[in-house]
Order: structure tokens, then C-alpha cells, then sequence
């Protein structure tokens, strides 16, 4: 299913639900090894930038962050923590942004709120490939339908929330 959780687990390890056993917002630990354990077992790095909750249940350093601004959105911590990052990369380094996602359950996907945050994003996600010397991959964990009350949703098996694009920057 199109959620966070599910996709996520698919993400970094490669691997269906099937395999993952992750098939919904459940935390539990999966029996297969994600790229963060594969790494470290090639003595290699990794971290991952996140919210307030963790969303993987996988060994990996975490960077958890809240509102320390108090302006009604975590990203902005999120990028300030993944800037001084690049400043010393580790192998493998995940960010995972949430206000699009937050705007576009509250106003629509295509509202003028999620997409002006969108462009916020952009931004963000401009400065970090520019300030970065390693590859990059730039995705989303999973799409979003509109629905009657103009809100946003995902989690079914449409077109709109299965729609993940996926873009490669090599590295300089």
C-alpha cells in the first residue's frame, strides 16, 4: 500500500511487504536487512534525517527533530540538520521532508498551500544537491488523490498514489 511506513521499508531494502513483513503503520523490526545494515556491514556510514517519530524500524543513526522555531513545520529543522551534514557526508545519508505531505492531506495535493510549500521544498532540495559532492536520488515515498472534501489522501491502489517519481543527480 501507498503509505510512508510500507514504502519506506521497501525503499531501503529492496524488497516487497512479502518480505519486509511492514504492510501498515505497525512499527516492528524486519527480518531483512535494509542498505543501512548492508553498509555498515561493508564498514561503511549511514544516518537518516527525520521527523518527530521514527518511521523505520531499521539500525540506522537517526536525527529525530521538532519544531524548534515554532513556525508549524519541521522541514526547515530538517534541512538546517542535513546541510551540517553534507559538511561531513556519511556514505548513505536519507532526508525525509513532511510538510508537502501535512499541507496536502489538510488543503489537496494541487492546492495553492501544498504547492507553495512544495516550492519551499525545492529550495531546500536545490541547496542541498548544490552543497553536496556524492550522488544523490531525490524521491517520494508515495503519491496523493484528491478526494470530496478537497483534502488529500493516499494509501490506495490509484494511479495518483502510486505515482513516485524518481530523479538521479551524480555526483560532482
Amino acid at each position: 500500500p501507498p503509505i510512508t511506513d510500507v514504502t519506506f521499508a521497501s525503499m531501503v531494502t529492496g524488497k516487497t511487504p512479502k518480505y519486509t513483513t511492514i504492510h501498515d503503520r505497525e512499527k516492528k523490526t524486519m527480518p531483512v536487512e535494509s542498505m543501512f545494515e548492508i553498509a555498515d556491514s561493508m564498514g561503511k556510514t549511514s544516518k537518516l534525517i527525520e521527523g518527530d517519530i521514527r518511521i523505520l524500524t531499521c539500525d540506522v543513526e537517526t536525527i529525530l527533530n521538532i519544531d524548534d522555531n515554532k513556525d508549524g513545520f519541521i522541514d526547515d529543522e530538517i534541512y538546517r540538520h542535513a546541510l551540517r551534514e553534507i559538511k561531513k557526508p556519511k556514505d548513505i545519508l536519507l532526508v525525509h521532508f513532511h510538510s508537502y505531505d501535512d499541507l496536502a492531506h489538510l488543503y489537496g495535493p494541487y492546492s495553492k498551500e501544498a504547492l507553495d510549500q512544495l516550492s519551499v521544498l525545492d529550495n531546500y532540495i536545490q541547496d542541498i544537491v548544490k552543497n553536496y559532492e556524492g550522488d544523490i536520488i531525490i524521491t517520494s515515498d508515495h503519491g496523493m488523490h484528491d478526494t470530496e472534501d478537497g483534502k488529500g489522501m493516499h494509501g490506495l491502489f490509484l494511479p495518483e498514489d502510486l505515482f513516485i517519481p524518481i530523479i538521479v543527480e551524480n555526483g560532482k
